[in-house]
């Protein structure tokens, strides 16, 4: 009789187990069947594009260009200075078909003869200040500096720093920024302040602001990282940075400066070598594209997009950004200068 039980006990698990099984061996089966599908579609074309943008940015882009349009885009990974010299090379040395890159570098292209002019949807419509007036490149999306503060020091202090101006006030509030020789982003805030101020003037800022400086980080998110973490009162960081901690729940304010703010904009630039311009110009229009935007927001790369479709942000106290006026194209030796006399007049400043 207990044998008879048993049976009867054991039969809905065996069933479940057979179930359970079947149910695996179909999705598996399908998947396969999905994967074939999917490889059985031919790739149409394949583009190589120089990049100096993370790996991980430029692998989400390939990816999912690829699942929609069946064209290979091959990144060649570059330095920020590694393009910068790839962008001298003579029109002979010249392989690929598309560049995204900083302003500074697409401004370096123009120069040496790289690029020819991007015609697409959707480039007529970006503001004149995010592309070339000859439409040789076109920018993607910027990311803005900002005042990353603790919502501790926000809420007794930090409401009434809010502006560049009043950040070098005298009071007790501790700042972290990068150090302007650690990456071109860091070092682009020097060069926007000394465009709209003047070099001496600019410098001068940040000899004000230096009481309050208690570290000059070696990494651009390091700033907004210990704001976050309520180690220091407020970090000056890039928004992309700033934007992950708030979207993680962390206790900071994400401030935008209220008289302006420097901005890294990325843009794209077709090279005069490009082996399929019909192809290329389908990507540039991609790229600019609501959707595009959509897909690296949903994978937390949160940047400010120069398609005008798409609504600018607002900080977390309700405000628009206001941008520098600035324009870039700044040359490399100018840029030595102006990094050699920050860390002599500012950054190792005695007194």
């Amino acid at each position: 009789m207990e044998a008879g039980n048993s049976m009867k006990r054991f039969w809905p698990i065996a069933l479940l187990i057979v179930f359970v099984m079947a149910v695996f061996a179909a999705g598996t089966y399908f998947e396969k069947n999905m994967q074939k599908a999917r490889t059985a579609i031919p790739i149409k074309a394949e583009l190589t594009i120089y990049s100096d943008l993370p790996t991980n940015v430029t692998t989400l882009l390939a990816q999912q260009y690829e699942m929609l349009y069946h064209v290979r885009l091959n990144f060649q990974p570059l330095t920020e200075e590694q393009m910068a010299m790839r962008m001298t090379l003579p029109l002979v040395d010249q392989k690929g078909d598309l560049v995204i890159t900083s302003r500074d570098n697409l401004d370096i292209g123009v120069k040496y003869n790289q690029l020819k002019p991007v015609l697409t949807e959707g480039v007529d419509e970006i503001s004149d200040r995010f592309k070339n007036p000859d439409a040789q490149w076109v920018g993607l999306w910027y990311d803005p500096v900002i005042f990353a503060q603790s919502e501790n020091f926000y809420e007794h202090t930090g409401r009434y720093v809010t502006a560049w101006q009043s950040l070098i006030l005298p009071g007790e509030w501790r700042v972290v920024m990068t150090d302007f020789v650690a990456s071109r982003s860091a070092a682009n805030i020097l060069y926007s302040f000394v465009e709209r101020d003047g070099e001496e003037q600019g410098l001068d800022y940040f000899v004000e602001l230096k009481p309050h400086v208690t570290q000059y980080a070696k990494f651009l998110s390091t700033p907004v990282r210990l704001a976050a973490l309520g180690e220091t009162d407020l970090g000056i960081g890039n928004y992309s940075d700033g934007k992950q901690y708030a979207m993680h729940k962390y206790p900071v304010k994400i401030i935008f400066p209220a008289d302006g703010t420097p901005y890294y904009l990325t843009g794209v630039g077709m090279l005069k070598s490009v082996s399929n311009e019909e192809e290329a110009t389908r990507v540039v229009k991609w790229l600019l594209s609501k959707q595009a935007a959509q897909v690296l927001t949903d994978n937390s790369f949160y940047y400010v997009y120069t398609n005008p479709e798409i609504p600018n942000p607002v900080d977390s106290i309700g405000r628009e950004l206001v941008l520098f006026d600035s324009q870039g194209g700044y040359t490399e030796e100018g840029k030595k200068v102006l990094l050699n006399k920050w860390i002599s007049q500012v950054r190792f400043r005695k007194g």
